[in-house]
């Protein structure tokens, strides 16, 4: 552990040095003007009337700025300091504007595109204001007013977009997404307006600055060199996988994959073609393949085409922005695309998780036609897990399980009807208004599959979906941790196979680092004697053949809450410094990495 800690630290190091510009303050004074003194003939009253006039017209937007947020922000903070410009003054020193257009210009070293802020359009600003001398028209008011409305705009944009993400997830996932940034804590987005001369350090101090990030800008830019120095080749289906022209293709996407590791290392570049085999097999194992060569899974898993090549990292940049894991403290990380589980306490302990299937490729389709019928059996069901988080706050033993209508509709229904005593066979109960029922006393003809009047509950035992042991984090979506009986999955590559919740490789485990937080230090060995096992304190050891576990279902409620995190990135960036490429399971990357080209 130490030689990784080390390593990590050595990578940090590298990463920082690299970047370390943009995350550290430079104090810089520059020379100001007054607005009455700045432009011969200009009326600094008339001036803030038309500033807002213009940002309290919800609809105007000045000529060539193409995206367009935050008005309402802006309209507010130019009504509360009466309509002052809030840069004009500076815009005759050089140095200022030079910095501003950097500034801007900065955001695609991001993966942001500069038009987003109007980079171009600013430049052109600067270049008429430069020969403006004199005020003469309204036109020439018309225009000093949208040159600070724009630059305002676009500083204000660009520090949101650093600090928080061009794209909201809450409304971009919406609900599928609860994670919170601890950087919208006390988050002001005037403060970037407030103090014109130090915007950019402003900007610096909220845009991400962790190893995580730093890392993913320099594949990014890797890619980008390789992309500008080579023509990329798209995969030709046609032909087979070891033709010259495919073969060609796949040492192009291991070349991005391998040697971009090996920059961010500080490695030698390789000879992808010479080892050809070698890294096949390395890809394979990275993106949770079975061992082999070149064959049509590993084509549909890795080979890119020439237009989405970058959209990983783009997506993965966004989302750091996002959402950053805590770099000290106590937490649970359900890395999604890595099938782990990451323990943060005293150390860092990881085990196999299991987590939702991932939706049916024409889900969308399915879904608009279900919007349009209203036909329950045409509802597609979406059991991917959620990008949420919540606190461990209890663990319980010989949990029963209460089947969600999905499921009932789905996998059930069609059971029950044919023969009602299924549900006794394999363990459930009939549970009318909290009562136990007869299945047969239902008429389950009635009833629609995904709509029945009562509850089917699975009885505790180790043959219960959730097995001996769930954790609960209270959510809206009723998203947990358990054991499970279906321990063979955990030997699978892909791991998404669930109906969203988390299944735990080592539950036992899981509950024993949550029990060793609480206050009470006997706990974790009482809890063993209840689940059959011998407790770790000697004094405390009975016989063997006493040994066994309790059949009831039992509540233990942690004082000592953990926060948990379930987090989905393809590109994962580990504390000892290991770089990761992951499929992306929920194929939603190109999604973001769409709204950001």
């Amino acid at each position: 552990m130490a030689k990784s800690i080390l390593y990590f630290k050595i990578i940090a190091v590298l990463v920082f040095s690299a970047f370390f510009y943009s995350c550290k303050k430079t104090q810089k004074t520059y020379e100001t003007v007054s607005v009455e003194e700045l432009i011969k003939g200009l009326d600094k009253l008339k001036l803030s009337k038309l500033i807002l006039f213009k940002s309290n017209d919800k609809q105007y937007k000045p000529p060539g700025v193409k995206y367009f947020a935050h008005c309402d922000t802006l309209d507010f903070f130019y009504r509360i300091n009466d309509g002052q410009p809030i840069w004009l003054s500076y815009l005759k020193d050089s140095a200022f504007k030079t910095n501003l257009i950097k500034i801007l210009g900065s955001a695609v070293e991001h993966g942001l595109k500069d038009e987003f802020y109007n980079k171009k359009l600013i430049e052109k600003y600067l270049l008429k204001f430069d020969s403006l001398n004199e005020i003469k028209t309204n036109e020439d008011y018309n225009f000093l007013s949208d040159l600070d409305y724009t630059i305002s705009l676009s500083v204000l944009t660009l520090f949101n977009d650093l600090a928080l993400g061009h794209i909201n997830p809450y409304k971009f996932y919406k609900p599928f997404y609860t994670l919170v940034s601890p950087k919208t804590t006390n988050f002001n987005l005037f403060s970037v307006l407030n103090h014109p001369t130090s915007f950019a350090d402003t900007i610096a101090v909220k845009a991400p600055c962790t190893v995580r990030y730093r890392t993913l800008q320099l594949i990014y830019k890797y890619y980008l060199d390789y992309l500008s120095k080579n023509k990329i080749k798209d995969y030709d289906t046609s032909q087979k996988s070891n033709s010259e022209h495919n073969l060609a293709v796949i040492d192009q996407r291991l070349d991005l994959l391998w040697n971009s590791i090996n920059k961010v290392n500080k490695k030698p570049l390789e000879n992808i073609a010479e080892s050809r085999d070698r890294f096949v097999s390395k890809t394979r194992m990275m993106y949770g393949l079975p061992d082999g060569k070149i064959d049509s899974l590993f084509v549909a898993k890795f080979v890119k085409k020439s237009d989405e090549i970058i959209d990983d990292i783009l997506a993965n940049l966004e989302q750091e922005r996002w959402f950053s894991i805590p770099d000290t403290g106590k937490f649970i990380l359900i890395r999604m695309t890595q099938f782990l589980a990451e323990i943060h306490t005293d150390s860092i302990r990881q085990m196999k998780v299991c987590i939702g299937k991932n939706k049916p490729d024409d889900y969308d389709e399915r879904y608009k036609q279900y919007i349009k019928t209203k036909n329950y059996l045409q509802k597609p069901i979406n059991t991917e897990t959620p990008i949420i988080q919540g606190e461990l706050s209890e663990i319980i033993i010989n949990p029963t399980w209460t089947v969600p209508n999905s499921i009932i509709g789905k996998e059930m229904f069609s059971k029950i009807v044919k023969n009602p005593d299924y549900l006794t066979q394999k363990g459930y109960e009939v549970l009318l208004n909290g009562k136990v029922i007869s299945p047969r006393s239902v008429n389950w003809h009635k009833f629609s599959p995904y709509n029945v009047p009562v509850k089917i509950r699975q009885k505790a035992g180790n043959a219960n979906s959730l097995g001996i042991l769930k954790f609960n984090f209270p959510n809206n979506f009723n998203i947990y941790m358990h054991d499970t009986p279906e321990k063979n999955k955990f030997n699978q590559a892909n791991r998404a196979v669930s109906h969203g919740c988390i299944r735990l490789h080592k539950p036992t485990t899981m509950a024993e680092l949550m029990l060793n937080l609480q206050e009470d230090t006997t706990l974790t060995d009482k809890v063993r004697l209840k689940l059959g096992l011998q407790p770790y304190d000697s004094s405390l050891r009975i016989e063997d053949s006493l040994l066994k576990p309790i059949k009831n279902t039992e509540y233990i409620r942690l004082k000592t809450k953990i926060k948990v995190y379930l987090y989905y990135r393809t590109i994962n960036v580990e504390r000892n410094g290991k770089i990761t490429f992951n499929y992306d399971i929920y194929r939603r990357n190109k999604a973001i990495a769409k709204k950001l080209k």
